[in-house]
């Protein structure tokens, strides 16, 4: 693609190059300096989009004037405040606007729920604002919105509609009466909403041109964005009496009429609206100036990984920009509030002192508002059990909620405070009990007394957990909660937590004093969206310099504003520009037919917004999310980013446009864990910011500490599961059996394998236990006497703290869905082995068992190939112990997974027969394929041949299988040559250690992904 200059980029002077790249507002104060003078300029109303634009041109008037003169400024104001101004009203707070929409609508219809209310009328309000700042015909409107639904109500059957139905269809036909009344009752208060604000401006400022036009000053309008039908009015009635003169800032880019660029087309309908003159759309002597199209500039577009790695970039391309330009002013824009606190803790302040924050942090950004959010969790999702109906039954709240809740940082703070309250010992580390208890107890719901009780009725646990019915409960524990916490900031003055708690008090006041006089309680829900709504709205303050070099914004606030380097976060679809969402109660054709404003036009607005910004701008960094990152909504860059590169470059062969990507370096030693370190490295010129690399994998080089901590492991006990582990993933048997990393204790809500797995062996070791203790044998009658104490076996299995039976059980898991079948299945398991072990008896005799959960022990010393002698101690666990009819001794091991007899046998079956040396490689190397069992049986009866037991076996006893019968390792392979038993186990466990001390096979996770899908450590090695 070659870029190519338009005939206007050709024609534009050098002129241009001087003037026009002086900010707009600085070009419009020294117009007005120029024209107006004294009395004049001093009677004059400016009129600037924003409050900031305000600031920004009173400190440029104050700039242009000529030094030592003293200049009376105009009168300077933000539209907004400017229409409410000359309504003479005062926009009343949402949240009383509701609940008198709410009375009004309950006049007409008694029933109306208020719950129900409270999830559309704020859209209502929304509605009304538009249609009277819009100058729409209330009664046409309406009266056409009531004929449509009254076609939708149109039915061909004879049967009657459902009283819903029939309510839902009158409220439409009653909307015009409230719209009426709702009004009616704000006149007689001097009280607006802010669309309404918008008409009785119109009205008045007709009044007072036709009662004393001599009266009214001159207006100037300068840089006003996209206006609405109220705006418009008022703009031509002043204009029509010669009171007004209107300076839009405009680029030819998008205002040119074959322009396809959305930005525009507003503004060509207001120049035919208001038949405004070319000049009108700049301060070029053609009007609108063509920058965008003939200005040099670079523009980088900065793919990022995720959201938080946006504040990082950005700061770094602050203080690139600093360095690069220290007199050059930057603003960093945020389309995406949310942001805010990322960019804040982005910037270095050691080579960023001084920067102005002009959106203020949104309560719903702020830590705290995830503690009342959670604290409405744990309440919101209480299940009630017992009696029906909403306020009855007994409330309990989920672990999640409850730990998540107490895991606060607010929380624990207040925790760390309290612990160090010499008086109040009997509370120390309560909310750390509480979550330990939780888990021991493996409590899935529990109720308001529980909780109190493990909180050992500290008031803050009552307050956390103290019922919910309607809202004066929650105002109730807010101020609990607020009056407690404060303790932890009463000596902080500087702290800002305590400026949270405060704002957060203010506004639950507020709401409890609007609700006070109410016949009307709203219940739990209603008061969150009132409250949550309350808090979107407030912003806390940031403290700055209001002209500073560089500015935090949003992107509405840099209307009429211009910047020398810009960069924009979240340049990605559905967020720059907003997704397209119907935000309103009205159909679409009825916004279209009285031209309320759509989705399109809040589309043309952002926009708008968006190329103003980058007129005058030198250099101009676009951040936005890669494809596939998660927590984002679209990975597609905004189609502001492609109209730069397919429409822009090709007109500006000034314009340089680079793809760059942001993302950090990992460095990996070989023997450590890689660590991030926190930098992101910026480049400069074409290349790209950095490349993302995670050069080789997670492997630990087996040098002489390594080796020592694996003989330790050797010394101090190889078990069958430790030496399995091993061959099937060697990782995952260093941060095991060396580094010692221990699973996090959790609460299980379904039957896990190894609870299940110990319940079922809990209840055959108790049904046997009786007879190993009077040494007795166990007879066919004995084991159909046991299948009635199964089911309740059962249940105190399921209830044990780590195989354990304690003082405080765990609590039962529901006995529903899985868990229900999973109980079937266990009771099934074992009635089934009972039936076999009955056949058993009768084929066998009476079954002699001599030991129960028994721990097994031994000892053998080998000699690794570089002749080290390594003592190596063996330890087992068998679940039960058998004395045969023979008087050979069987280790008997109960598994409740599949097992199949045939991979139990290493040679294989008559097809596929394979050699004892085979087999033995298979016994010394296969991970999985069965050889995992026979290494465990082979090491038990090892462990009983150490014994003295010479004669001894082991056997599976698999009793998912249809026929749970005992299965032995076929181990003849071992004694296939001259060895023994022994001298061959002694050969096995010897090429064993060889593998495990040996330094060329260095410890590294393993190929085998299936293994990886339950290994608790796969977080740590990426998997």
């Amino acid at each position: 693609m070659t870029p190519h200059a338009s005939p206007a980029a050709t024609a534009v002077s050098s002129d241009v190059e001087t003037t026009a790249l002086q900010p707009f507002l600085r070009q419009a104060a020294q117009d007005l300096l120029r024209r107006f003078s004294g009395s004049e300029l001093s009677d004059l109303v400016v009129v600037v989009p924003t409050r900031r634009a305000v600031v920004y041109l009173k400190n440029e008037l104050a700039l242009a004037a000529p030094l030592g003169e003293a200049v009376w400024s105009p009168r300077v104001a933000a539209m907004e405040d400017y229409m409410v101004e000359l309504a003479g009203v005062q926009v009343e707070e949402p949240i009383a606007l509701q609940l008198l929409l709410f009375d009004i609508l309950r006049e007409l219809d008694p029933k109306l729920d208020f719950d129900l209310f409270t999830g559309w009328s704020a859209l209502l309000l929304n509605d009304f604002s538009a249609l009277d700042q819009n100058l729409a015909d209330p009664a046409s409107l309406f009266e056409y919105l009531s004929e449509a639904k009254a076609l939708e109500r149109w039915d061909l059957t004879d049967q009657p509609p459902t009283p819903s139905v029939s309510a839902w269809f009158r409220f439409w036909d009653d909307l015009g009466n409230v719209y009426t009344r709702l009004r009616r009752r704000l006149k007689a208060d001097a009280l607006a909403y802010p669309g309404l604000a918008y008409r009785l401006a119109v009205d008045a400022m007709q009044k007072r041109l036709r009662d004393a036009p001599e009266q009214v000053p001159q207006h100037v309008f300068l840089g006003l964005g996209i206006l609405s039908k109220a705006e418009r009015r008022l703009l031509k009635l002043l204009q029509k009496e010669r009171k007004a003169e209107i300076r839009f800032d405009t680029d030819r880019f998008y205002l040119d009429g074959d322009s396809p660029n959305r930005a525009g087309l507003p503004f060509r309908r207001l120049a035919e609206s208001l038949d405004l003159p070319p000049t009108a759309f700049g301060f070029a002597d053609t009007g609108a100036e063509d920058l965008l199209r003939t200005l040099p500039r670079t523009v980088r577009q900065v793919g990022v990984a995720n959201n938080s790695m946006q504040g990082k970039v950005a700061g770094q391309l602050v203080v690139e920009s600093l360095q690069r330009n220290p007199g050059a002013s930057v603003a960093v824009v945020l389309p995406d509030e949310t942001l805010l606190l990322p960019v804040l803790h982005g910037l270095p302040p050691e080579q960023v002192p001084q920067f102005n924050v002009t959106m203020g942090l949104s309560f719903r950004s702020t830590p705290l508002f995830n503690l009342i959010d959670l604290l409405f969790e744990v309440h919101l999702t209480g299940v009630r059990e017992g009696e029906t109906g909403s306020d009855f039954g007994v409330r309990r709240y989920h672990h999640l909620t409850v730990t998540k809740l107490l895991a606060h940082p607010f929380l624990r703070r207040y925790e760390s405070w309290l612990d160090q309250q010499p008086e109040q010992a009997q509370f120390h580390g309560v909310l750390d009990d509480i979550c330990r208890q939780i888990v021991q107890r493996n409590a899935v719901l529990l109720s308001e007394t529980e909780l109190r009780e493990l909180g050992r009725h500290h008031p803050l646990v009552e307050a956390l957990f103290r019922p919910w019915r309607n809202c004066d409960d929650v105002v109730r524990a807010c101020y609990e909660v607020i009056e407690l916490l404060r303790n932890v900031y009463r000596q902080e003055h500087t702290a800002i937590e305590a400026e949270y708690l405060y704002l957060f008090y203010t506004l639950v006041r507020q709401l409890d004093s609007a609700f006070d006089c109410r016949e009307h309680r709203p219940s739990v829900r209603s008061f969150r969206r009132f409250l949550y709504d309350q808090m979107g709205r407030t912003r806390l303050p940031f403290s700055g310099e209001p002209i500073a070099q560089v500015q935090i914004m949003g992107l509405l606030e840099t209307r009429a504003l211009d910047f020398d380097h810009i960069i924009i976060l979240s340049c990605n679809e559905n967020i720059l520009p907003a997704p397209k969402r119907n935000s309103s109660l009205f159909p679409y054709d009825v916004l279209t037919r009285y031209g309320l404003p759509t989705y399109a036009d809040h589309e043309a607005a952002t926009s708008h917004q968006f190329w103003r910004l980058l007129q005058r701008a030198r250099r101009v960094d676009l951040i936005h999310i890669l494809p596939g990152a998660e927590g984002v909504r679209t990975g597609e860059r905004s189609r502001f980013l492609l109209q730069i590169e397919n429409d822009l470059a090709v007109q500006n062969p000034h314009l340089e446009v680079l793809d760059l990507v942001a993302t950090t370096q990992l460095p990996v030693a070989s023997s450590q864990l890689p660590v991030a370190d926190g930098q992101h490295n910026l480049a400069t010129g074409t290349s790209p910011l950095a490349t993302q690399k995670y050069e080789g994998d997670l492997v630990l080089e087996k040098d002489a500490e390594m080796r020592g901590a694996i003989r330790g492991v050797l010394e101090r006990g190889l078990s069958a599961s430790g030496l399995n582990q091993f061959l099937t993933c060697s990782l995952q048997f260093y941060f095991s059996r060396i580094a010692k990393f221990k699973e996090q204790d959790g609460v299980e809500e379904d039957l896990g394998a190894d609870v299940f797995g110990t319940a079922v062996h809990y209840v055959l070791e108790h049904l046997m236990q009786p007879f190993v203790a009077e040494k007795r044998s166990i007879t066919a009658d004995d084991v159909l006497g046991f299948k009635a104490l199964v089911p309740e076996l059962l249940e105190r299995g399921l209830a044990l703290d780590d195989g354990e039976e304690t003082d405080t059980p765990r609590q039962q898991l529901p006995d529903e869905g899985l868990n229900h079948v999973l109980r079937g299945v266990g009771r099934h398991l074992v009635q089934r082995y009972l039936d076999s072990l009955i056949q058993q008896i009768e084929t066998d005799g009476p079954l002699k068992v001599v030991g129960l959960e028994e721990g097994l022990v031994g000892d053998v010393t080998v000699e690794t190939a570089d002749g080290e002698r390594v003592a190596v101690h063996l330890i087992g666990f068998a679940d039960r112990v058998d004395e045969l009819p023979d008087g050979r001794r069987r280790i008997i091991d109960y598994k409740t997974g599949s097992v199949h007899g045939a991979s139990l046998n290493l040679m294989g079956g008559s097809r596929s027969k394979r050699t004892p040396e085979e087999a033995f490689e298979r016994l010394v190397s296969e991970a999985g394929g069965g050889a995992d069992k026979v290494r465990q049986l082979w090491l038990y009866r090892l462990m009983l041949a150490q014994r003295g037991f010479a004669a001894a076996d082991a056997a599976i006893v698999p009793l998912r299988s249809p026929d749970p019968s005992p299965l032995e390792a076929d181990l003849s392979f071992l004694t296939a040559g001259e060895l023994s038993f022994e001298q061959a186990s002694r050969e096995v466990l010897t090429r064993f250690v060889d593998r495990m001390l040996d330094p060329k096979e260095p410890i590294r996770k393993t190929d085998d992904l299936n293994v990886c899908q339950w290994c608790p450590y796969k977080g740590i090695c990426a998997r």
